[in-house]
């Protein structure tokens, strides 16, 4: 009986954990295949993580509130982007233009996310491909601001960043001088060190919990707290005292400020939706017509996330921005909603319901599988340019396949009820 149990317990679990597992075994794969050093790979991994995880972030909220995936974050891009053009352009640097930036894209941001709002109440039921064809309309609307009218029929301060014959900005800015590591040089360190940090707050956290429930005489889930304080102690040890691990890990920079910003906002996702407000979320997109029984105002509650998710979105591409240190004016954001959702459902999130741990999960396998995909394709087939197309496959083909092992998933479920 017990065996049976187990079993059960073990398909439970490969079931509930398949696309994130289907991911885990693909980079694993394409690590050994690449043959990159562990080095490359966790660099890799914390850069990418640190410039997009706040952008992942941002779509949680609209995907509690049942309205999907919020293809529309390109939209926010936007707003981020057309805040530190307007900054950098009026002589600003640094972590005051970064700041600056953060300010200025929110009214852009919370205009934007309003009027999407507004038509995704008008397409319910639709609001993926809503979404997604927004993105694709506010984009040609961008375009033809920055392409066409800025510099010829709108004055712009900084005439160095128009091109020739004063009609549209540069294809591409550069930041290096100006905005490049505004957020990330505040405060870095070593991996080495910011593990160590790490395991020991772990460790204090874990001991305060245990100490919580003793008190209380709830022993269920200690052992939980118990294994996270040996995990957390043998990370430390090893990570410390292990030369190889050490060395590699020394060699490897985490901008801690930019990580701060986005555990402020895993806090922020936490707190929100035990708020009232956040009750209303989740009513609303577990069952809107019991929402609409309870006194839910649906059609705000919904502009609302679609406004927290716009303006999150903005600060996420100015995070992502500051970290690259170069914009290119017209496609940096065409690719960010597209990405973050391949990201979020590779953590094992659905379009019906998404957490923290999923989406920086997520962030973690996709990136990591894109870093050492080009590498794979060069491996196996000798051709850059294959790898390169390797890439491209990686990104959509995750998508494709998230959402059909999602669907499988979520069909037996519901022959299972």
């Amino acid at each position: 009986m017990k065996q049976r149990d187990i079993l059960k317990q073990t398909g439970l679990f490969l079931r509930k954990n398949s696309v994130v597992l289907v991911f885990a075994v693909l980079l694993v794969v394409s690590y050994l295949v690449s043959g990159v050093q562990m080095s490359f790979l966790l660099q890799e991994i914390v850069s990418r993580f640190s410039r997009n995880g706040f952008l992942v972030l941002s779509l949680i909220i609209p995907i509690v509130a049942g309205l999907g995936i919020n293809f529309g974050i390109v939209i926010g891009a936007m707003a981020g982007q057309m805040a530190i053009i307007h900054v950098v352009s009026l002589g600003f640097t640094g972590f005051g233009a970064f700041c600056l930036s953060l300010l200025v894209s929110i009214p852009l941001a919370v205009l934007f996310g309003l009027g999407t709002g507004k038509i995704l109440n008008k397409t319910k039921g639709n609001e993926m491909i809503t979404t997604m064809i927004l993105g694709y309309f506010a984009s040609g609307i961008y375009q033809f601001l920055y392409l066409f009218l800025m510099g010829k029929f709108i004055p712009f301060p900084d005439e160095s960043m128009i091109v020739v014959g004063g009609q549209g900005l540069l294809s591409t800015l550069n930041l290096q001088d100006t905005f490049k590591y505004s957020l990330d040089s505040l405060l870095s360190t070593t991996l080495q060190k910011f593990l160590l940090v790490v395991c020991i707050l772990m460790i204090c956290w874990s001991l305060f919990q245990l100490v919580r429930r003793f008190r209380k005489g709830q022993r269920d889930g200690c052992l939980k707290w118990v294994l996270y304080i040996f995990a957390s102690l043998g990370v430390a040890v090893y990570s410390q005292l292990n030369e190889m691990a050490a060395f590699t890990l020394n060699f490897v920079d985490v901008p801690v400020a930019s990580l701060i910003m986005i555990a402020l906002l895993c806090l922020f996702n936490t707190w929100i939706l035990k708020t009232k407000l956040g009750q209303n979320i989740r009513t609303v997109g577990q069952n809107q017509l019991v929402a609409v029984s309870s006194g839910i105002n649906v059609d705000r509650t919904r502009i609302i996330a679609i406004i927290l998710s716009t303006v999150f979105a903005a600060w996420g591409q100015i995070i992502s921005l500051q970290n690259i240190g170069t914009i290119n004016v017209y496609s940096s954001h065409e690719q960010v909603g597209t990405f973050a959702a391949a990201a979020i459902l590779v953590g094992g999130a659905s379009i019906f319901r998404a957490t923290n741990f999923q989406a920086l999960m997520g962030v973690v396998l996709f990136h990591a599988l894109i870093a050492v995909s080009p590498m794979a394709g060069i491996a196996l087939f000798d051709d850059e340019q294959i790898g390169e197309f390797f890439r491209v496959f990686i990104a959509y083909g995750v998508i494709f396949v998230s959402l059909a092992l999602n669907a499988a998933k979520n069909s037996k479920v519901m022959r299972a009820k």
